[in-house]
């Protein structure tokens, strides 16, 4: 778990504890805007949540 949440940090420590709720619990964009209200767009959401599984492949290597 906490090479996850390094990776999360890495993506974007602003929205890490978004990744995370996502990852772990399947929440999608929306749901974490109606939820949790998300602070940014779904633009900067999805490239920081691409950004996420490329530094968790990188720390897996």
């Amino acid at each position: 778990m906490k090479l996850v949440e390094q990776a999360a940090i890495g993506a974007d420590p602003e929205i890490y504890t978004y990744i995370l709720r996502a990852v772990t619990e399947g929440l999608s964009y929306d749901a974490l805007k109606m939820r949790y209200n998300i602070p940014c767009c779904r633009e900067v959401y999805y490239d920081r949540y691409r950004r996420f599984f490329w530094l968790l492949d990188k720390a897996r290597e």
